[in-house]
Protein backbone atom coordinates (compact mmCIF):
# COMPACT_ATOMS: atom_id res chain seq x y z
CA UNK A 1 0.00 0.00 0.00
CA UNK A 2 1.68 3.39 -1.12
CA UNK A 3 0.97 7.25 -1.83
CA UNK A 4 3.33 10.24 -3.42
CA UNK A 5 4.44 13.06 -5.66
CA UNK A 6 4.22 11.83 -9.25
CA UNK A 7 4.74 13.42 -13.07
CA UNK A 8 1.47 13.29 -15.43
CA UNK A 9 3.77 11.72 -17.89
CA UNK A 10 2.08 9.16 -20.24
CA UNK A 11 3.35 6.17 -20.16
CA UNK A 12 4.83 4.43 -22.86
CA UNK A 13 2.33 3.56 -25.80
CA UNK A 14 -0.18 5.56 -23.96
CA UNK A 15 -1.12 7.68 -27.10
CA UNK A 16 -1.58 4.74 -29.18
CA UNK A 17 -4.46 3.99 -27.13
CA UNK A 18 -8.02 4.93 -28.03
CA UNK A 19 -9.44 7.00 -24.99
CA UNK A 20 -11.94 5.39 -22.60
CA UNK A 21 -14.49 7.55 -24.36
CA UNK A 22 -14.86 5.37 -26.85
CA UNK A 23 -17.74 3.94 -28.19
CA UNK A 24 -16.52 0.33 -27.85
CA UNK A 25 -15.15 0.42 -24.75
CA UNK A 26 -17.37 -1.25 -21.69
CA UNK A 27 -19.68 0.51 -19.18
CA UNK A 28 -18.88 -0.70 -15.63
CA UNK A 29 -21.58 -3.02 -15.71
CA UNK A 30 -19.53 -5.55 -15.28
CA UNK A 31 -17.87 -4.99 -11.84
CA UNK A 32 -19.37 -4.53 -8.69
CA UNK A 33 -20.79 -1.15 -7.31
CA UNK A 34 -19.18 0.72 -4.47
CA UNK A 35 -21.70 3.47 -4.26
CA UNK A 36 -24.09 4.90 -6.51
CA UNK A 37 -22.34 8.44 -7.02
CA UNK A 38 -19.76 6.49 -8.50
CA UNK A 39 -22.04 4.51 -11.16
CA UNK A 40 -23.36 8.18 -12.97
CA UNK A 41 -24.04 7.54 -16.63
CA UNK A 42 -21.53 9.41 -18.43
CA UNK A 43 -22.44 11.29 -22.10
CA UNK A 44 -22.59 8.81 -24.59
CA UNK A 45 -24.55 5.92 -22.61
CA UNK A 46 -21.15 4.91 -21.37
CA UNK A 47 -20.68 4.66 -17.32
CA UNK A 48 -17.97 6.34 -15.17
CA UNK A 49 -15.06 3.49 -13.93
CA UNK A 50 -16.44 2.79 -9.94
CA UNK A 51 -14.00 3.07 -7.52
CA UNK A 52 -12.48 0.03 -6.40
CA UNK A 53 -10.87 -0.90 -3.32
CA UNK A 54 -7.21 -1.66 -4.49
CA UNK A 55 -7.09 2.35 -5.29
CA UNK A 56 -5.94 2.67 -2.12
CA UNK A 57 -2.66 1.74 -2.99
CA UNK A 58 -0.15 4.22 -3.71
CA UNK A 59 1.37 2.46 -6.58
CA UNK A 60 -2.26 2.65 -8.30
CA UNK A 61 -2.39 6.27 -7.09
CA UNK A 62 1.03 7.73 -8.48
CA UNK A 63 0.01 5.99 -11.62
CA UNK A 64 -3.01 8.16 -11.76
CA UNK A 65 -0.67 11.17 -11.35
CA UNK A 66 -2.38 12.07 -7.56
CA UNK A 67 1.20 12.89 -6.57
CA UNK A 68 3.66 15.94 -8.26
CA UNK A 69 0.31 16.63 -10.43
CA UNK A 70 0.01 19.72 -8.43
CA UNK A 71 3.14 21.30 -9.72
CA UNK A 72 2.19 20.44 -13.38
CA UNK A 73 0.69 23.43 -14.98
CA UNK A 74 -3.18 23.11 -15.95
CA UNK A 75 -3.99 22.27 -19.43
CA UNK A 76 -7.01 20.93 -21.54
CA UNK A 77 -7.72 17.76 -20.16
CA UNK A 78 -6.92 15.37 -23.37
CA UNK A 79 -9.79 12.90 -22.63
CA UNK A 80 -13.12 14.23 -20.84
CA UNK A 81 -12.59 13.77 -17.31
CA UNK A 82 -15.85 12.43 -16.31
CA UNK A 83 -15.41 9.48 -18.45
CA UNK A 84 -11.95 8.66 -16.71
CA UNK A 85 -11.95 9.04 -12.92
CA UNK A 86 -14.80 8.19 -10.71
CA UNK A 87 -16.43 11.41 -9.69
CA UNK A 88 -15.48 10.86 -5.91
CA UNK A 89 -11.99 10.36 -6.60
CA UNK A 90 -9.04 7.58 -4.83
CA UNK A 91 -9.29 7.45 -1.44
CA UNK A 92 -5.52 8.31 0.09
CA UNK A 93 -5.41 6.84 3.15
CA UNK A 94 -5.54 9.71 5.40
CA UNK A 95 -8.85 9.33 7.86
CA UNK A 96 -11.70 11.45 7.56
CA UNK A 97 -10.70 13.25 10.46
CA UNK A 98 -12.55 16.63 11.72
CA UNK A 99 -9.99 19.42 9.74
CA UNK A 100 -10.41 21.28 13.21
CA UNK A 101 -9.09 18.58 15.06
CA UNK A 102 -5.36 18.29 15.83
CA UNK A 103 -3.64 15.50 13.76
CA UNK A 104 -0.32 13.73 14.23
CA UNK A 105 2.23 15.53 12.26
CA UNK A 106 5.96 14.44 10.77
CA UNK A 107 9.22 15.32 12.59
CA UNK A 108 11.75 16.50 10.76
CA UNK A 109 12.13 18.87 7.52
CA UNK A 110 11.71 17.65 4.14
CA UNK A 111 15.70 18.06 3.45
CA UNK A 112 16.49 15.77 5.86
CA UNK A 113 19.13 13.36 4.86
CA UNK A 114 18.90 11.34 7.89
CA UNK A 115 18.70 7.76 7.26
CA UNK A 116 15.47 5.75 8.91
CA UNK A 117 15.45 2.65 6.76
CA UNK A 118 18.52 0.53 4.57
CA UNK A 119 16.88 -1.45 2.01
CA UNK A 120 19.33 -3.11 -0.12
CA UNK A 121 21.85 -0.98 -1.36
CA UNK A 122 19.61 2.01 -0.82
CA UNK A 123 18.46 4.13 2.15
CA UNK A 124 15.12 5.90 2.70
CA UNK A 125 15.44 9.36 4.12
CA UNK A 126 13.74 11.25 6.90
CA UNK A 127 12.91 14.04 4.49
CA UNK A 128 11.66 11.59 2.09
CA UNK A 129 9.02 10.16 5.13
CA UNK A 130 8.05 14.03 5.73
CA UNK A 131 7.75 14.96 2.13
CA UNK A 132 5.75 12.04 1.72
CA UNK A 133 3.05 11.85 5.31
CA UNK A 134 0.08 13.22 5.39
CA UNK A 135 -1.04 14.29 8.79
CA UNK A 136 -3.60 11.33 10.76
CA UNK A 137 -1.95 8.76 8.37
CA UNK A 138 -0.71 5.61 10.17
CA UNK A 139 3.27 6.53 10.20
CA UNK A 140 3.91 2.31 9.93
CA UNK A 141 1.98 2.03 6.95
CA UNK A 142 3.74 5.07 4.79
CA UNK A 143 7.16 3.79 5.58
CA UNK A 144 6.35 0.47 4.21
CA UNK A 145 4.97 2.53 1.33
CA UNK A 146 8.16 4.12 0.85
CA UNK A 147 9.82 0.56 1.07
CA UNK A 148 8.05 -0.73 -1.47
CA UNK A 149 8.78 2.20 -3.49
CA UNK A 150 12.79 2.10 -2.88
CA UNK A 151 12.27 -1.77 -4.03
CA UNK A 152 10.45 -0.82 -6.85
CA UNK A 153 13.04 1.26 -8.34
CA UNK A 154 15.97 -1.12 -7.33
CA UNK A 155 13.90 -3.92 -9.13
CA UNK A 156 13.76 -1.53 -12.09
CA UNK A 157 17.19 -0.66 -12.53
CA UNK A 158 18.06 -4.36 -12.36
CA UNK A 159 15.49 -4.71 -15.38
CA UNK A 160 17.09 -1.89 -17.55
CA UNK A 161 13.67 0.31 -16.84
CA UNK A 162 14.43 4.39 -16.43
CA UNK A 163 13.20 7.35 -17.24
CA UNK A 164 13.45 9.67 -20.25
CA UNK A 165 15.96 12.19 -19.49
CA UNK A 166 14.69 14.53 -22.44
CA UNK A 167 11.11 14.33 -21.61
CA UNK A 168 11.97 15.09 -17.74
CA UNK A 169 14.29 17.94 -18.47
CA UNK A 170 11.00 19.56 -20.59
CA UNK A 171 8.76 18.85 -18.09
CA UNK A 172 11.25 20.90 -15.92
CA UNK A 173 11.35 23.68 -18.31
CA UNK A 174 7.53 23.86 -18.78
CA UNK A 175 7.11 24.26 -15.12
CA UNK A 176 9.75 27.10 -14.70
CA UNK A 177 7.67 28.98 -17.47
CA UNK A 178 4.09 28.60 -15.84
CA UNK A 179 5.16 28.73 -12.11
CA UNK A 180 8.01 31.17 -12.12
CA UNK A 181 8.02 32.59 -15.71
CA UNK A 182 11.15 31.43 -16.29
CA UNK A 183 12.61 33.26 -13.16
CA UNK A 184 15.35 31.13 -11.41
CA UNK A 185 14.65 32.96 -7.94
CA UNK A 186 10.88 32.80 -8.00
CA UNK A 187 11.21 29.14 -9.33
CA UNK A 188 13.72 28.09 -5.84
CA UNK A 189 11.46 29.65 -4.19
CA UNK A 190 8.32 28.01 -5.34
CA UNK A 191 10.14 24.85 -4.91
CA UNK A 192 11.18 25.18 -1.21
CA UNK A 193 7.45 26.17 -0.96
CA UNK A 194 6.15 22.93 -2.53
CA UNK A 195 8.55 21.02 -0.10
CA UNK A 196 10.54 19.81 -3.23
CA UNK A 197 13.81 22.02 -2.45
CA UNK A 198 16.55 21.95 -5.47
CA UNK A 199 15.58 21.43 -8.75
CA UNK A 200 18.02 18.27 -8.57
CA UNK A 201 15.33 16.47 -6.26
CA UNK A 202 12.57 17.53 -8.49
CA UNK A 203 14.11 15.61 -11.27
CA UNK A 204 14.74 12.69 -8.87
CA UNK A 205 11.02 12.43 -7.70
CA UNK A 206 9.78 13.10 -10.93
CA UNK A 207 11.96 10.28 -12.52
CA UNK A 208 11.22 8.10 -9.74
CA UNK A 209 7.64 8.27 -10.35
CA UNK A 210 8.25 7.69 -14.10
CA UNK A 211 9.73 4.84 -13.84
CA UNK A 212 7.04 3.62 -10.69
CA UNK A 213 4.63 3.81 -13.38
CA UNK A 214 6.38 2.00 -16.12
CA UNK A 215 7.16 -0.49 -13.71
CA UNK A 216 3.26 -0.55 -12.77
CA UNK A 217 2.67 -1.04 -15.92
CA UNK A 218 4.85 -3.53 -17.26
CA UNK A 219 4.17 -6.39 -14.11
CA UNK A 220 0.22 -5.78 -14.12
CA UNK A 221 -0.60 -8.39 -17.12
CA UNK A 222 -3.79 -9.32 -18.62
CA UNK A 223 -4.83 -11.33 -20.96
CA UNK A 224 -4.96 -8.94 -24.19
CA UNK A 225 -6.31 -8.81 -27.65
CA UNK A 226 -4.84 -6.38 -30.35
CA UNK A 227 -8.14 -5.32 -32.46
CA UNK A 228 -9.01 -3.18 -34.97
CA UNK A 229 -12.62 -1.31 -35.68
CA UNK A 230 -14.99 0.72 -37.98
CA UNK A 231 -18.07 1.94 -35.86
CA UNK A 232 -21.38 3.07 -37.61
CA UNK A 233 -23.33 4.82 -35.01
CA UNK A 234 -26.77 4.53 -34.62
CA UNK A 235 -26.87 6.20 -30.95
CA UNK A 236 -28.71 9.31 -32.78
CA UNK A 237 -31.41 7.55 -34.31
CA UNK A 238 -34.61 4.82 -33.35
CA UNK A 239 -35.90 5.18 -36.85
CA UNK A 240 -36.25 1.74 -38.69
CA UNK A 241 -35.50 2.50 -41.59
CA UNK A 242 -32.53 4.64 -40.56
CA UNK A 243 -31.16 1.80 -38.74
CA UNK A 244 -31.65 -0.80 -41.64
CA UNK A 245 -29.84 1.97 -43.81
CA UNK A 246 -26.72 2.07 -41.28
CA UNK A 247 -26.34 -1.79 -41.18
CA UNK A 248 -26.52 -2.14 -45.05
CA UNK A 249 -23.60 0.51 -44.83
CA UNK A 250 -21.46 -1.30 -42.85
CA UNK A 251 -21.99 -4.75 -44.95
CA UNK A 252 -21.05 -2.74 -47.94
CA UNK A 253 -18.05 -1.42 -46.37
CA UNK A 254 -17.22 -5.40 -45.31
CA UNK A 255 -17.61 -6.01 -48.80
CA UNK A 256 -15.29 -3.58 -49.65
CA UNK A 257 -12.69 -5.20 -47.35
CA UNK A 258 -13.08 -8.23 -48.68
CA UNK A 259 -12.16 -6.93 -52.26
CA UNK A 260 -9.22 -5.73 -51.31
CA UNK A 261 -9.62 -2.42 -49.52
CA UNK A 262 -7.59 -0.75 -46.98
CA UNK A 263 -8.84 -1.04 -44.06
CA UNK A 264 -7.18 2.10 -42.04
CA UNK A 265 -8.41 4.37 -45.11
CA UNK A 266 -12.32 3.03 -44.60
CA UNK A 267 -12.03 3.28 -40.75
CA UNK A 268 -10.67 7.07 -41.39
CA UNK A 269 -13.20 7.71 -43.43
CA UNK A 270 -16.39 6.05 -42.50
CA UNK A 271 -15.72 5.25 -38.82
CA UNK A 272 -17.81 7.08 -35.90
CA UNK A 273 -15.73 6.43 -32.90
CA UNK A 274 -13.27 9.12 -32.62
CA UNK A 275 -10.80 7.53 -30.21
CA UNK A 276 -9.71 5.12 -33.21
CA UNK A 277 -10.61 6.54 -36.09
CA UNK A 278 -7.43 8.80 -36.76
CA UNK A 279 -5.14 5.49 -35.49
CA UNK A 280 -7.04 3.52 -38.62
CA UNK A 281 -9.59 2.18 -36.05
CA UNK A 282 -6.67 0.40 -33.83
CA UNK A 283 -7.41 -0.12 -30.07
CA UNK A 284 -4.04 -1.02 -29.46
CA UNK A 285 -3.94 -4.11 -26.80
CA UNK A 286 -6.68 -4.02 -24.62
CA UNK A 287 -7.63 -6.88 -21.66
CA UNK A 288 -10.58 -9.21 -21.43
CA UNK A 289 -13.52 -7.00 -19.93
CA UNK A 290 -12.76 -3.20 -21.76
CA UNK A 291 -15.33 -3.54 -24.32
CA UNK A 292 -18.57 -3.45 -23.98
CA UNK A 293 -20.13 -7.47 -24.20
CA UNK A 294 -21.21 -8.01 -27.76
CA UNK A 295 -17.69 -6.71 -29.12
CA UNK A 296 -15.62 -8.35 -26.12
CA UNK A 297 -17.17 -11.53 -26.90
CA UNK A 298 -16.18 -11.51 -30.41
CA UNK A 299 -12.86 -10.26 -30.33
CA UNK A 300 -11.88 -13.28 -27.41
CA UNK A 301 -13.13 -15.60 -29.80
CA UNK A 302 -11.70 -14.82 -33.11
CA UNK A 303 -8.74 -15.45 -35.29
CA UNK A 304 -6.10 -13.26 -36.25
CA UNK A 305 -7.42 -11.50 -39.50
CA UNK A 306 -10.48 -12.44 -38.81
CA UNK A 307 -13.02 -9.55 -39.48
CA UNK A 308 -16.97 -10.00 -38.02
CA UNK A 309 -19.78 -8.10 -38.37
CA UNK A 310 -21.20 -6.96 -34.85
CA UNK A 311 -23.97 -5.18 -33.32
CA UNK A 312 -23.60 -3.23 -30.12
CA UNK A 313 -25.71 -0.11 -28.12
CA UNK A 314 -23.70 2.08 -29.99
CA UNK A 315 -24.02 0.68 -33.50
CA UNK A 316 -22.41 -1.64 -36.15
CA UNK A 317 -19.32 -2.62 -35.96
CA UNK A 318 -16.28 -4.47 -38.39
CA UNK A 319 -14.01 -5.61 -36.11
CA UNK A 320 -10.54 -7.44 -37.66
CA UNK A 321 -8.43 -8.97 -35.09
CA UNK A 322 -4.97 -7.98 -35.41
CA UNK A 323 -3.21 -10.22 -32.91
CA UNK A 324 -5.02 -13.14 -30.93
CA UNK A 325 -5.24 -12.77 -26.74
CA UNK A 326 -1.87 -13.59 -25.07
CA UNK A 327 -1.21 -12.62 -21.27
CA UNK A 328 0.94 -8.79 -21.59
CA UNK A 329 1.74 -6.27 -19.52
CA UNK A 330 -0.34 -2.84 -20.02
CA UNK A 331 0.54 -0.15 -22.39
CA UNK A 332 -1.33 2.45 -21.14
CA UNK A 333 -2.44 3.95 -17.48
CA UNK A 334 -5.34 4.95 -19.04
CA UNK A 335 -6.16 1.41 -18.79
CA UNK A 336 -5.54 1.45 -15.23
CA UNK A 337 -8.80 3.53 -14.24
CA UNK A 338 -10.94 0.70 -16.04
CA UNK A 339 -12.41 -1.93 -13.79
CA UNK A 340 -10.38 -4.47 -16.15
CA UNK A 341 -7.17 -2.63 -15.60
CA UNK A 342 -7.78 -2.24 -11.68
CA UNK A 343 -8.49 -6.53 -11.63
CA UNK A 344 -5.24 -6.58 -13.54
CA UNK A 345 -3.19 -4.71 -10.81
CA UNK A 346 -5.20 -6.41 -8.20
CA UNK A 347 -4.54 -9.54 -9.01
CA UNK A 348 -1.05 -9.13 -10.43
CA UNK A 349 0.95 -6.23 -9.73
CA UNK A 350 0.20 -5.78 -5.61
CA UNK A 351 0.72 -9.86 -4.96
CA UNK A 352 4.62 -9.51 -7.26
CA UNK A 353 5.22 -6.26 -5.36
CA UNK A 354 4.26 -8.31 -2.05
CA UNK A 355 6.42 -10.79 -3.08
CA UNK A 356 9.43 -8.64 -3.70
CA UNK A 357 9.06 -7.50 -0.44
CA UNK A 358 8.70 -10.67 1.37
CA UNK A 359 12.34 -12.20 -0.64
CA UNK A 360 13.77 -8.90 1.00
CA UNK A 361 12.44 -9.48 4.13
CA UNK A 362 13.43 -12.83 4.02
CA UNK A 363 17.00 -12.03 2.80
CA UNK A 364 17.52 -9.24 5.60
CA UNK A 365 17.98 -6.46 2.85
CA UNK A 366 15.14 -4.08 5.01
CA UNK A 367 16.50 -2.64 8.09
CA UNK A 368 14.99 0.02 10.27
CA UNK A 369 16.59 2.56 11.78
CA UNK A 370 14.24 4.68 13.50
CA UNK A 371 10.62 3.00 14.13
CA UNK A 372 7.52 4.84 12.64
CA UNK A 373 6.13 5.81 15.92
CA UNK A 374 9.24 7.87 16.54
CA UNK A 375 8.58 9.64 12.64
CA UNK A 376 5.90 11.47 13.61
CA UNK A 377 4.67 13.72 16.66
CA UNK A 378 1.20 12.74 18.01
CA UNK A 379 -0.70 15.71 19.07
CA UNK A 380 -0.79 17.57 22.77
CA UNK A 381 -4.40 16.04 24.50
CA UNK A 382 -6.47 18.53 25.88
Amino acid sequence: MLTDERSEDAAPGADDTPPPDSPEWADSSTAEPTDDSADEPAPGGRRRPRVALIVSSVLLLIALGAGLAFLIPSAPAARPADQIAPSSGPATGVPNAPTALPLPQATGEYSSTEVIVEVGGGAITRGDFVRFYQPGADPAQVLNQLIQIELLMQEASSEGVAADDAAITKQIEELKQSRASGDAAQFAAFLEQAKVGSEDNLRRLLERDLVVQQMILRHTSAEQAHARHILLSTEATTDTAKLEQVKTEAEALMKDLEGGADFATLAAQHSDDPGSKEAGGDLGWAPRGLFVGPFDEAVFSMKAGERRLVKTDFGWHIIELLDEPVMRGLESADMLQTPAGQQAFSETFLPWIEGLQQKAETDQKIKIVIPAEQLVTEPASS
